[in-house]
């Protein structure tokens, strides 16, 4: 059984990963850490904590590496890991201490490839449940649930044979965000799923993460790697048995509606008739699609008379120039 946990600088959060890594009451363990070319002494503090690592019964396999990514640093450590079942932890989050024993008895209890789990989202003093409920979590075999959004895992609650990842392959080391969206729809046409309907991990949003949108110019970036991903999804499994052409269009027309909206909401409407327009291409006229439609005409109406469309939370960021 081995752990993979990409680093990024946070060396004090790291600890913590590690620490929980360190109470889970499966042995035998493997850590695999990998240092995804720090700029400061993330690696030399990961090697400090070695001691404590094989104290608790655990194996270190601590490496370091260029920066390439998260994407690259989860390949690198994958391919690393000695384990016939690997996890994945982020370096600012943790598990909870029964997580892999109870994860691999859903597998063995279900002749699985895989098991999920449900994980506390943290931001800030709020706690919320991700997916909120038990039966949104990916369960068999299950692609076109996954692309429609009512079957999902975050990372954290992935736990993976070997052969499902030699089967479905890694991550996608050209998507610089969502590339575990990619990946758990990858993951959903190869193995049967297995699900633990209990929180077993925790999922923190900090300052500076990828998920975190300080301006339009991040907004905007993240809808271009959207579609990046929507396109390398449909290009890595159009020709797996579960292709649901109907579910990925669906897909589509769901992220297309939100950037749409983004740029009515920045008041570039030529951007949000572009995307308007590739996101018909893709996915035809589906209601959401249609929608945006109407409210584009009423976007440019209103701007005949020196008015716009605002978003409805009133977010400074699209009071910003068009980027």
């Amino acid at each position: 059984m081995s752990v993979v946990i990409p680093v990024y600088k946070r060396p004090e959060l790291l600890r913590r990963a590690v620490q929980s890594v360190l109470a889970q009451t499966h042995r035998p363990l493997e850590l695999v850490v990998v240092d995804d070319g720090s700029p400061d002494d993330t690696f030399e503090q990961l090697q400090a904590m070695t001691a404590d690592v094989e104290s608790a019964g655990v194996t270190p396999s601590f490496h370091t590496k260029s920066n390439g990514g998260v994407a690259s640093a989860r390949n690198f450590g994958i391919g690393k890991a000695a384990g016939e079942y690997i996890t994945l932890l982020d370096a600012d989050d943790e598990y909870f201490p029964s997580k892999i024993e109870k994860q691999l008895a859903a597998v063995q209890a279900d002749d699985a490839d895989a098991a999920v789990c449900q994980v506390e989202r943290r931001v800030g003093e709020r706690v919320s449940l991700y997916p909120a409920e038990v039966s949104g979590l990916l369960r068999g075999h299950d692609p076109a649930g996954v692309m429609n959004l009512k079957a999902w895992a975050h990372t954290n609650a992935l736990f993976l044979s070997r052969g499902l990842i030699e089967r479905a392959g890694v991550y996608d080391e050209t998507l610089k965000i969502f590339e575990d969206d990619e990946y758990l729809i990858r993951l959903a046409h190869h193995g049967k799923f297995a699900a633990v309907s209990e929180a077993l991990a925790t999922w923190e949003d900090q300052p500076g993460s990828l998920s975190q949108v300080p301006d339009l110019k991040t907004l905007l970036w993240r809808d271009e790697n959207r579609r990046r991903q929507l396109r390398a999804t449909r290009d890595k499994c159009l020709a797996l048995p579960g292709w649901d052409e109907d579910a990925w269009k669906t897909s589509v027309a769901r992220w297309y509606k939100q950037i749409i909206n983004h740029y009515i909401w920045s008041n570039d409407l030529k951007a949000a008739t572009e995307w308007l327009k590739e996101g018909v291409e893709l996915a035809g006229w589906k209601p959401l699609l249609r929608r945006q439609r109407k409210k584009l005409r009423k976007a440019r109406l209103l701007g005949l008379i020196g008015m716009r469309v605002r978003n409805p939370k009133n977010d400074p960021i699209y009071d910003y120039p068009s980027v």
